[in-house]
């Protein structure tokens, strides 16, 4: 029996598909949707319009960053507790139980077929259209650079998190290196070079799954959620790093 009914979004949405840029933007925690049949997955709704459900103030800034760029964008529409885009199937935190404190007892004992359905029908389907576009980007003469867009909330665990931007990399650093050292010119600003997380985490199957096997130029980008959770925000800090990747793509040859 199929997971998401007629009423339920799809799986994913593609923004600017022709768009002239060689970037592909993408977004795998945009989205706050739940499939109806899980009915919240147990969850208040006050807990689902935390930073556990999905990254918060990311659509703005990725739409933003895909029409300055003319490039195209895909974003995940279902929340990341339904299943998360970014981490292997069957690895700690794929389907959670709890997240920052918060019970998400719909994933308590789940079984094998609803495991099954929440990867076919959201997760493998979000990843085929990235594979789509990526593929119908090489077919125009296009090399692809696949950007990740994320953003992390400032306080976990008790810690506040200074970093306004971070870049993370996992092995190849050719576009996050001067990425990081370009905004760091700026010494107004806390960028992260690999933090709040490690590119060699679990976490990171977009690039793991697109970028690697075809050695793409590739960065996963985390935004930090207290600045770009109003529209004004997310556009300056949008901007902000569109500045340096600019920067970046003009004088350096890859």
């Amino acid at each position: 029996m199929s997971l998401l009914g007629s009423e339920d979004p799809a799986p994913f949405s593609v923004f600017n598909n022709r768009g002239a840029s060689d970037i592909l933007f993408t977004s795998d925690h945009n989205g706050v949707a739940i499939p109806s049949k899980l009915k919240n997955l147990g969850v208040p709704s006050n807990e689902l319009r935390r930073h556990v459900a999905y990254d918060i103030g990311i659509d703005a800034v990725a739409h933003a960053l895909a029409k300055r760029f003319d490039a195209p964008l895909i974003v995940s529409n279902y929340s990341r507790l339904v299943i998360d885009c970014n981490r292997h199937p069957g690895t700690t935190g794929s389907i959670p139980s709890i997240s920052d404190n918060t019970i998400i007892s719909g994933n308590e004992q789940i079984s094998a077929a609803s495991i099954k359905a929440r990867e076919k029908e959201i997760f493998r389907e979000y990843h085929s259209s990235i594979s789509r576009q990526i593929v119908a980007m090489q077919q125009n003469d296009k090399h692809p650079i696949l950007i990740s867009l994320h953003s992390f909330t400032p306080v976990i665990n008790g810690q506040f998190r200074p970093w306004e931007i971070g870049v993370l990399w996992k092995g190849d650093q050719r576009l996050s290196r001067p990425l990081i050292n370009k905004l760091r010119y700026n010494k107004y600003l806390t960028i992260g070079d690999n933090e709040p997380y490690s590119g060699s985490e679990p976490a990171g199957y977009t690039v793991d799954y697109h970028v690697e096997p075809s050695n793409f130029l590739s960065a996963a980008i985390e935004f930090r959620q207290d600045l770009i959770e109003f529209k004004s925000g997310a556009e300056h800090w949008a901007n902000c790093f569109g500045d340096a990747l600019d920067y970046v793509l003009t004088q350096h040859s890859f």
